[in-house]
């Protein structure tokens, strides 16, 4: 049975450094703290997120809503951006049937105008289709499903108490037929090596969600494995018929928490190949605001994109790539601005390379501002 402890905290919404570069959210928000789907390799389970009982005790933020309105209202620099709600607890995990913080926090966000990315393991999150449905017409709403197999006993295994792959399948069919203007995909990850790696199961994962209508897959070989997290998940597949993953999986990891690069190069290469095949997008398109950061949106998303894709495509990363489209998203002008003084050189990680390779977007920009009522449509 689950303890459930009602707590109020002293702030609801955490304001990342930059926004995230795959769900593009700028801000957290956790309904709970703890979560009831139990995943057994569930990241939250490790040290660094101070949870002492994941699944056994789930912590009811009270007052949540009122906490976040009051935050809003009164934070003068609190420009709305994209609000990833959950993190390291499912936000439709079975408690927001009763207490349903989900929903008051998706109201408040309508109300101010900000754009949502949720990812979940269950089908309750139909119930707020109305919701999500307003706030894809006010601003921006991404909802990803984590889809990992379509084995139905293997996801028993693995998330015992969230809704079965098929659920999820359908959930995001129906919200493509009834929310059409939300963007909704998967998110394939984490892929669990031996387990979830297989040629088979990379293939149906995406043609099942190409088949449900899906806007784009997300996906991410291997899995985290670290201190009190990783144990968890060893013990668990030791006293499973999955056992004999066991050994291999430790061996590829060799200690370390992240999977080998020419593991996730060749994983990468497949998962690839197949959203290829089926003409699915690797990337969710970013929400792009109305004011000065505009611009600044649109060439970080630019960059960003092109650095994934090289890290996909040649498994290695450029960092002056990827921290210069971070930094885009702090500047406190437009970067049209910054062109037009000739100061392109002077941002954070910006060289030559990089100036040419966003130069014709910044002179099609350029252009487009100067075009007086046609640029609400781009």
């Amino acid at each position: 049975m689950v303890k459930y402890v009602e707590k109020e905290f002293k702030t609801a919404i955490n304001k990342l450094k930059f926004p995230d570069s795959w769900f593009w959210a700028r801000y957290t928000i956790n309904p709970y703290s703890g979560c009831e789907h139990a995943c057994i390799y569930c990241d939250a389970r490790s040290q660094r997120y101070y949870l002492d009982d994941f699944e056994n005790e789930v912590i009811i933020k009270t007052n949540i809503d009122k906490k976040l309105e009051l935050r809003i209202k009164r934070a003068k620099k609190l420009l709305p951006d994209v609000v990833g709600a959950g993190g390291v607890n499912d936000a439709y995990q079975s408690c927001e049937k009763k207490v349903g913080n989900t929903r008051k926090i998706l109201q408040v966000l309508s109300k101010y105008q900000y754009p949502v990315n949720i990812a979940t393991k269950s089908n309750l999150i139909m119930r707020d289709i109305d919701l999500f449905e307003k706030i894809a017409k006010k601003t921006w709403c991404t909802i990803g499903f984590s889809i990992t197999t379509i084995d139905e006993d293997m996801a028993q295994f693995l998330e015992p108490f969230s809704s079965s792959p098929i659920e999820r399948l359908e959930a995001l069919k129906t919200i493509k037929s009834e929310a059409p203007n939300v963007q909704v995909g998967t998110y394939f990850m984490p892929i669990i090596p031996f387990l979830e790696d297989s040629e088979e199961n990379l293939k149906e994962v995406i043609k099942k969600s190409k088949n449900a209508g899906a806007d784009f897959i997300l996906f991410s070989p291997g899995l985290t494995l670290r201190d009190v997290q990783a144990q968890y998940f060893i013990n668990k597949l030791k006293d499973s018929k999955y056992k004999n993953i066991v050994k291999p999986l430790l061996h590829l990891y060799k200690g370390q928490t992240y999977p080998p690069a020419d593991y996730a190069r060749k994983i990468h290469k497949i998962l690839s190949s197949y959203c290829d095949n089926y003409k699915i997008p690797i990337r969710i398109k970013r929400w792009i605001p109305s004011d000065y950061r505009k611009w600044n949106y649109k060439i970080s998303e630019v960059l960003l994109n092109e650095e994934y894709i090289d890290r996909v495509n040649f498994g290695k990363s450029n960092k002056n790539l990827m921290w210069a489209g971070l930094n885009i998203n702090n500047l406190e002008e437009s970067i049209l601005e910054v062109y037009k003084r000739g100061d392109l050189l002077k941002l954070k990680n910006f060289n030559m390379n990089i100036v040419k390779f966003i130069k014709p977007f910044l002179d099609r920009s350029k252009n487009l501002e100067l075009k007086t009522g046609l640029d609400k449509f781009l």
